[in-house]
């Protein structure tokens, strides 16, 4: 009797000892700026399920969106405690760390969402997030497209900058949106993005610039008579993760989350380009005058506005060169 009982107990030790241990789930907390609704907010989601799919369960990702979470500078903060796994919001937000991380949103900086893509990915991209991760202990994984940012006015028409000179036009608080107002050719007026509407509406500012699907989901066309297609911007987002949490995990679940971001990248321009084609057919509908200038006076421009802001500061104009030659190496694949 007790030899069965000491070779029934060898048996649950052995079992004990070479069944494989249960896999830890690692919760991944991912903050969004934008609603539900919104083609970030929603192929994140997308890509949440893909992970928790391809990783069996190890990985869990939780959306929080509309920014409920807080300010994205307090979501950066998050990142770099370890108390937040993920956050996108745009290469500004990392400004604190290496203020020429910009180069990607002056005027101009890119003519499309591929060329985007492909400078994030270029040495000269890869040089610039790989330091800001070393100093922030924040690593950027992907860079998401938001839609071209264009102007609007009332009873304005733009065709080029001088036609906005002395004019007030809304910025944020910082001088790389300042710039962007000089190279349209506007006088910039920083004011607060919840009391846009009100100061387009009382004529604080004669207008304002973003992406179709904002102006929409804004209701300035309520206050605004006049679209004109400057795409001064092809507004890239970026995607971070907290570096101690990205340290903390397998390079199986790594390569899973960039694989997913990877396969996402393209639906997310998709949906953003048919918001946009719907938002500009919903905007004429509503009886905004839409106006296609050349391009090539705000081009040139933007040039002097860029040349008069950084020419004397070393950083920005390695960043700036390295862009140019980037993009003319581009041009010749």
């Amino acid at each position: 009797m007790k030899r069965l009982l000491f070779s029934f107990l060898g048996i649950i030790i052995a079992a004990s000892v070479f069944a494989a241990p249960p896999s830890k789930v690692v919760e991944l907390k991912w903050y969004q700026p934008e609603p539900d609704g919104h083609p970030w907010t929603d192929v994140s989601r997308l890509i949440a399920e893909e992970i928790e799919k391809n990783s069996n369960g190890t990985l869990k990702v939780t959306i929080y969106p509309a920014g409920v979470l807080g300010t994205q500078a307090q979501a950066i903060d998050m990142l770099r405690t370890g108390s937040l796994a993920l956050e996108t919001s745009g290469p500004s937000i990392l400004a604190s760390f290496y203020d020429p991380v910009q180069v990607m949103s002056l005027p101009y900086a890119f003519d499309d969402a591929a060329q985007g893509y492909a400078y994030f990915e270029s040495p000269a991209g890869q040089r610039i997030f790989d330091d800001i991760r070393k100093k922030s202990g924040v690593r950027t994984l992907d860079v998401w497209y938001f839609g071209d940012r264009n102007l609007t006015t009332n009873n304005i028409v733009v065709k080029t900058p001088k036609d906005l000179t002395g004019k007030a036009i809304r910025c944020m608080d910082t001088p790389v949106s300042k710039t962007v107002i000089a190279a349209l050719g506007g006088s910039p007026v920083p004011i607060n993005f919840a009391e846009l509407y009100m100061a387009l509406q009382t004529g604080v500012v004669a207008g304002q610039e973003n992406p179709i699907p904002t102006i929409i989901a804004q209701k300035f066309y309520e206050v605004q008579n006049t679209l004109i297609l400057t795409k001064h911007s092809v507004h890239m987002g970026t995607v971070h993760v907290s570096e101690m949490i990205w340290q903390s995990l397998t390079q199986e679940q790594r390569d899973i989350i960039t694989a997913a971001l990877t396969k996402y990248r393209p639906v997310i321009e998709e949906r953003i380009n048919k918001s946009t084609v719907d938002g500009l057919a919903f905007l004429k509908s509503k009886g905004m005058n839409i106006v296609e200038p050349d391009l090539t006076p705000f081009r040139e421009n933007a040039k002097k506005v860029i040349t008069a802001a950084y020419g004397n500061n070393a950083d920005w104009i390695k960043e700036i060169n390295a862009l140019e030659a980037f993009k003319a190496s581009y041009k010749k694949q």
